[in-house]
Protein backbone atom coordinates (compact mmCIF):
# COMPACT_ATOMS: atom_id res chain seq x y z
CA UNK A 1 0.00 0.00 0.00
CA UNK A 2 1.38 3.38 -1.10
CA UNK A 3 1.14 6.68 1.67
CA UNK A 4 0.78 10.27 0.58
CA UNK A 5 2.39 10.60 4.26
CA UNK A 6 4.17 8.11 6.59
CA UNK A 7 0.95 8.18 8.52
CA UNK A 8 -1.85 8.12 6.19
CA UNK A 9 -2.46 5.69 3.79
CA UNK A 10 -3.12 6.69 0.36
CA UNK A 11 -6.35 3.86 -0.14
CA UNK A 12 -7.85 5.24 2.96
CA UNK A 13 -7.42 8.86 2.47
CA UNK A 14 -8.77 8.76 -0.95
CA UNK A 15 -11.86 6.65 -0.09
CA UNK A 16 -12.48 9.03 3.44
CA UNK A 17 -11.86 11.93 0.42
CA UNK A 18 -14.56 10.87 -1.69
CA UNK A 19 -16.83 10.66 1.13
CA UNK A 20 -16.46 13.94 2.02
CA UNK A 21 -17.09 14.75 -2.14
CA UNK A 22 -20.52 12.86 -1.81
CA UNK A 23 -21.84 14.59 1.09
CA UNK A 24 -21.31 17.63 0.46
CA UNK A 25 -22.69 16.55 -2.87
CA UNK A 26 -25.80 15.63 -1.44
CA UNK A 27 -25.98 18.25 1.21
CA UNK A 28 -25.19 21.22 -1.58
CA UNK A 29 -22.23 22.11 0.45
CA UNK A 30 -18.73 22.44 -0.85
CA UNK A 31 -16.37 19.33 0.64
CA UNK A 32 -14.09 21.54 3.11
CA UNK A 33 -17.56 22.11 4.81
CA UNK A 34 -18.56 19.00 4.88
CA UNK A 35 -14.84 18.34 6.30
CA UNK A 36 -14.90 21.59 9.05
CA UNK A 37 -18.57 19.90 10.11
CA UNK A 38 -17.37 16.50 11.14
CA UNK A 39 -16.76 16.55 15.03
CA UNK A 40 -13.20 15.11 15.89
CA UNK A 41 -14.69 11.92 17.22
CA UNK A 42 -16.83 11.27 13.76
CA UNK A 43 -13.23 12.16 11.42
CA UNK A 44 -11.25 9.62 13.40
CA UNK A 45 -14.12 6.95 13.43
CA UNK A 46 -14.38 7.64 9.94
CA UNK A 47 -10.55 7.34 9.84
CA UNK A 48 -10.76 4.07 11.61
CA UNK A 49 -13.41 2.76 9.34
CA UNK A 50 -11.07 3.69 5.64
CA UNK A 51 -8.27 2.40 7.07
CA UNK A 52 -9.36 -1.15 8.48
CA UNK A 53 -11.71 -1.42 4.94
CA UNK A 54 -8.87 -0.50 2.89
CA UNK A 55 -6.32 -3.13 4.55
CA UNK A 56 -8.83 -5.23 4.11
CA UNK A 57 -8.59 -4.52 0.36
CA UNK A 58 -11.82 -3.46 -0.21
CA UNK A 59 -12.50 -1.11 -2.86
CA UNK A 60 -15.46 0.83 -4.42
CA UNK A 61 -18.97 0.87 -3.28
CA UNK A 62 -17.36 -2.38 -0.67
CA UNK A 63 -14.97 -0.14 0.77
CA UNK A 64 -17.25 2.64 1.59
CA UNK A 65 -20.14 -0.35 2.54
CA UNK A 66 -17.10 -1.65 5.35
CA UNK A 67 -15.46 2.16 6.46
CA UNK A 68 -19.12 2.80 7.34
CA UNK A 69 -19.80 -0.83 9.70
CA UNK A 70 -15.87 -0.60 10.89
CA UNK A 71 -16.93 3.69 11.61
CA UNK A 72 -19.74 1.95 13.72
CA UNK A 73 -17.99 -0.04 15.79
CA UNK A 74 -14.72 2.12 16.04
CA UNK A 75 -13.28 1.51 19.86
CA UNK A 76 -13.27 3.89 22.30
CA UNK A 77 -9.67 4.07 21.98
CA UNK A 78 -9.99 5.13 17.98
CA UNK A 79 -12.10 8.11 18.35
CA UNK A 80 -9.90 10.12 20.64
CA UNK A 81 -6.85 10.32 18.34
CA UNK A 82 -5.33 13.68 17.14
CA UNK A 83 -7.24 14.47 14.12
CA UNK A 84 -5.08 17.84 13.10
CA UNK A 85 -3.18 16.37 10.79
CA UNK A 86 -5.59 14.11 9.11
CA UNK A 87 -8.03 17.20 8.66
CA UNK A 88 -4.70 19.34 7.06
CA UNK A 89 -4.25 16.51 4.72
CA UNK A 90 -7.75 16.06 3.79
CA UNK A 91 -8.04 19.64 3.27
CA UNK A 92 -4.86 19.71 1.30
CA UNK A 93 -6.63 16.93 -0.85
CA UNK A 94 -9.61 18.71 -1.60
CA UNK A 95 -8.53 22.55 -2.91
Amino acid sequence: MTNTTPDFPAAALAGLRDRLIAAAADEDTAPLEELDGLSDSALAAYWHGYVKASAAGRTGQALHATAFGSALDAPSLAVRVETGPLRAALAQSLR
